[in-house]
């Protein structure tokens, strides 16, 4: 196919699972973001299918400018709480 050819049948549109196989994401964790983030891109409408489907390169940029937040270890916070605990002095000396 020439680049001709793929400018006249538009940019290639990904489901939310081949997005995830694309990205190496879970199928969750797309879903998550983008109903979270509201940078994510927009679905395309296409006739005759009820799947949300996005252009690869929408989400490609996405995913490439994306700055990444990471979560809390909250297992580890509980640890060292616990640990400053039983190092603390007590009252009853």
């Amino acid at each position: 196919m020439t680049d001709e050819q793929r400018e006249k049948e538009g940019p290639r549109l990904m489901t939310i699972p081949e997005i995830a196989e694309h990205r190496g994401l879970s199928r969750q964790r797309v879903h998550r973001i983008a109903k979270t983030d509201p940078a994510f891109p927009h679905p395309v409408v296409v006739p005759g299918t009820t799947r949300m489907k996005y252009p690869q390169d929408a989400i490609d940029e996405y995913f490439d400018t994306r700055v990444l937040q990471p979560g809390r270890r909250t297992d580890i916070e509980k640890q060292r709480a616990e640990d400053a605990s039983d190092t603390e002095p007590s009252g009853d000396e």
